[in-house]
Parts: C-alpha cells; sequence; structure tokens
C-alpha cells in the first residue's frame, strides 16, 4: 500500500500534462481584493530543479536516471496516445454508422480500452522505475513535497 501511496504521490508531481505537454505549470487565484497572486506548482522535472533536488538529497546520478526513465517513457507515451487517438476515432465513426454490427462495435471498443490500458500501464511503470531509484528517505521526502503542493492547490 505504501508503494501504491508513494507512486500516486509522485504522479501529482512527474504527470506531464497530455503525456509529454507543460514543463513549468503555473495556475493563479484571486484574493479578496482581486489581486492575481501566482499559485508555483511544482514542476513536473523536479528531479531536475535545484530546490527539489536539495530538499529531496538527489544526486546527479539520480537526477540523470530518473531523467533517462521519463524520457524514455515519454516516447513510448507518445506512441500510446497516437494509437489511443486512432482507437477513439475509430471508434467514434463506427458508432456513428447507422448499422455497424455490434460485433465489429465491441471489437472496436476492446481495441480503445487497450489503447487505455497500455498508456496507464506504461505511466505506472515509469512510476515504479522512478521509486526505484529514490531511497525510503527520499520517497518520504517527495510524499511531503506532494502533500505540501496539494494543500496549496487546495487553498
Amino acid at each position: 500500500m505504501q508503494i501504491f501511496l508513494t507512486v500516486a504521490l509522485m504522479w501529482v508531481l512527474v504527470a506531464p500534462v497530455g503525456f509529454v505537454g507543460r514543463l513549468e505549470a503555473r495556475s493563479t487565484r484571486q484574493d479578496k481584493q482581486g489581486a492575481t497572486h501566482a499559485n508555483p506548482r511544482p514542476p513536473s522535472r523536479w528531479w531536475t530543479t535545484e530546490k527539489f533536488k536539495q530538499e529531496l538529497k538527489l544526486t546527479s546520478e539520480q537526477s540523470t536516471e530518473i531523467e533517462e526513465i521519463v524520457q524514455a517513457s515519454m516516447g513510448r507515451l507518445k506512441a500510446e496516445k497516437d494509437d489511443l487517438d486512432r482507437a477513439q476515432s475509430d471508434f467514434r465513426q463506427m458508432m456513428e454508422q447507422p448499422h455497424t454490427p455490434q460485433r465489429e462495435l465491441l471489437k472496436a471498443a476492446e481495441r480503445l480500452e487497450m489503447a487505455r490500458y497500455m498508456i496507464s500501464k506504461e505511466r505506472t511503470t515509469m512510476l515504479v522505475r522512478i521509486h526505484s531509484v529514490l531511497t525510503p528517505d527520499q520517497r518520504r521526502g517527495l510524499d511531503a513535497i506532494a502533500k505540501r503542493a496539494e494543500q496549496n492547490r487546495q487553498k
């Protein structure tokens, strides 16, 4: 269970929007006087940020290894996302046809769900690989960072 929680919390920090998207996400909030303030979100590339590297006591080797894991996974995730987009398009087109046989629709639905599964599997595999690079103390530190980030987002 602890591994699952750590992986889930890491995903909060690691998750690139749209699988290969934004790196330094920032949100804003308005106070009671209408002034806008930046709510800094932890960058999705936390392992390269000096602040987090120091807080977690990440070595250069760990940072490099995490970067390699993420880069390899991002390439696979992009390919999986392309497959998902095709499967969604195919399924949508079949659903719009008035007389598509149920068997054909079920096959298309299965391809669509398999594409979703493959993305989820790759993302989870990436998180497990990152988890294995970190020490138990670093994992606890990352949990603390994720909790702080969540609290800041809720404010």
